[in-house]
């Protein structure tokens, strides 16, 4: 949904000097760039150009043309009569493969799952006993896979950390343009209780069951969930300082699978402070929804980040009659 503000300016400009729009992403609501758009008159093309990156697109009231057609390699080709044309153009991305990566010199393609960007300092965050942030897993190809393992980054821990990882099968829920929620489903494996101990920091693997599938074209939500914190003595304790809690790193993301709560202004707790929202939202759809509508441009790398997990996987060499774990 289009701000009051990016409504006045485009009406301003359009009666001004030109048509204006941008171009963007139907599903992560990113600003497209180097987009090629024709302008036809008569269905004869009059004007050709090239989207501009983190700016307006104008049309000069001189050419006259009675139709426009947007094309990217990688988008389907989107056209519109000019009396239909709005400011925003919301192209929509054919189907895409994951890249695969060789890891090591297993004879097996191993596939990496998630990102492996720089890690942002300030931005890691404690884990919880309720679901409170995740990560989704996408597999867009054709192909079923088979998963080896789950990686997650965690600062040093400070305090002994018992916790369990749960995989489940989600729905995403478009409410509005820029208001993606998650509706959590099922869980389809949880491990058994694990533990992280005093000066544990960085990578923590985890192996996962035989025959545990992610199918071709289906997704999944992962979270690290707190069962208990641990003294020396085995104690079960509360740590009374944030600090001492057990935090996983965040990472820069280029991808739109960071979902979590937020804290919600509307209710105060007795303390002054606020709880969290009863809804899971995309954090990364919300923000470049913003920047896009307001500034008409993406958010800062800096902004944009996910939770620093990782899936390894690999194609199984035949599809297997029976599987143990998989997505329906």
């Amino acid at each position: 949904m289009k701000s009051f503000f990016v409504a006045a300016l485009l009406l301003i400009s359009t009666v001004a000097i030109a048509q204006c729009f941008i171009a963007i992403d139907k599903d992560t609501y990113e600003l497209v760039d180097n987009v090629n758009y024709t302008l036809f008159n008569n269905k004869k093309p009059v004007y050709n150009a090239v989207t501009l990156p983190d700016k307006l697109n104008t049309i000069h009231k001189d050419i006259v043309f009675d139709s426009i057609a947007l094309s990217r390699v990688d988008y389907e080709t989107f056209g519109a009569a000019r009396k239909n044309m709005d400011s925003v153009f919301y192209l929509t991305k054919k189907i895409f493969y994951l890249d695969e990566v060789v890891i090591g010199s297993d004879n097996k393609k191993q596939i990496v799952l998630g990102e492996t960007n720089r890690f942002v300092k300030r931005r890691s965050s404690a884990i919880s006993d309720e679901l409170v942030y995740g990560l989704m897993f996408r597999n867009g190809t054709p192909h079923d896979y088979v998963l080896d393992k789950f990686a997650f980054y965690v600062e040093k821990v400070k305090v002994r950390t018992a916790y369990k990882v749960n995989f489940i099968s989600v729905d995403e829920d478009v409410r509005q343009e820029n208001f993606h929620l998650l509706n959590p489903g099922e869980v389809i494996y949880a491990t058994d209780t694990l533990y992280l101990n005093p000066k544990d920091k960085n990578k923590i693997e985890l192996a996962l069951p035989k025959d545990f599938y992610l199918p071709s074209t289906k997704k999944m939500f992962v979270w690290v969930q707190l069962l208990g914190y641990y003294d020396e003595k085995g104690n079960s304790i509360v740590p009374e300082k944030y600090d001492d809690l057990t935090k996983i790193k965040f990472q820069l993301s280029n991808k739109t699978d960071y979902y979590s709560r937020m804290s919600d202004g509307g209710r105060t707790l007795p303390d002054g402070g606020h709880p969290l929202t009863d809804f899971i939202a995309n954090m990364n759809v919300m923000l470049n929804h913003e920047y896009i509508t307001r500034f008409f441009k993406t958010p800062p790398k800096s902004a944009l980040v996910a939770p620093a997990m990782v899936l390894y996987a690999h194609k199984p060499d035949s599809k297997p009659m029976n599987v143990v774990k998989k997505i329906d």
